[in-house]
């Protein structure tokens, strides 16, 4: 899966961005799921990750009350989206799988503070039961983070920043890969 960044104010992305990439997916033949990654609050931003092809959306269980995220994992459904829902904690996680996630992925980063807890992110993916998609969000800078993350409980990790700081993404990527199977 492709994540594309589509919130502006702070990440500089758009919904433009996300229709280029499955543009150039499309054009490609390559059937690659697309993750659209913006701040929802409304299901107007589910429907328009929809029309710009997206696959999937990140749902943020922190940002929203716990009646909203299930309101808006059942309209991910309805549009068919995958709804990636992201926690931090035991506490988010319950509110998740109570909203009916069936992928969720758990930050390692605090958000108040910015620091990584590799500790808390592994207790809290480990919690994630049988049957739901653990996936290890932040703090994966090399293959040797990346091959930790694949003995652990998750199921797949999100990469993002350590590859948009590289001029030319693809050797880390590839030892990324590369990690997942040693």
């Amino acid at each position: 899966m492709i994540s594309v960044l589509c919130d502006g104010p702070f990440f500089d992305g758009s919904f433009d961005d996300l229709a280029q990439a499955r543009a150039r997916l499309d054009a490609g033949d390559l059937s690659v799921p697309l993750l659209a990654k913006e701040f929802v609050l409304d299901e107007l931003q589910l429907e328009l990750a929809r029309a710009s092809g997206a696959d999937a959306v990140l749902l943020i269980a922190r940002i929203v009350a716990p009646p909203d995220l299930a309101r808006l994992a059942r309209r991910c459904r309805a549009l068919g989206l995958e709804a990636l829902v992201e926690v931090t904690d035991e506490a988010e996680l319950a509110c998740a799988l109570e909203a009916g996630g069936r992928v969720i992925g758990v930050n390692a980063r605090d958000l108040d503070t910015l620091e990584i807890d590799k500790g808390r992110a592994a207790r809290v993916l480990a919690a994630i039961p049988d049957g739901v998609v653990a996936v290890h969000l932040s703090g994966l800078g090399n293959a040797e983070a990346i091959r930790a993350v694949a003995a652990g409980p998750a199921d797949a990790a999100l990469v993002g920043e350590a590859l948009m700081r590289q001029d030319a993404p693809g050797p880390l990527l590839a030892e990324m890969v590369a990690a997942t199977r040693t």
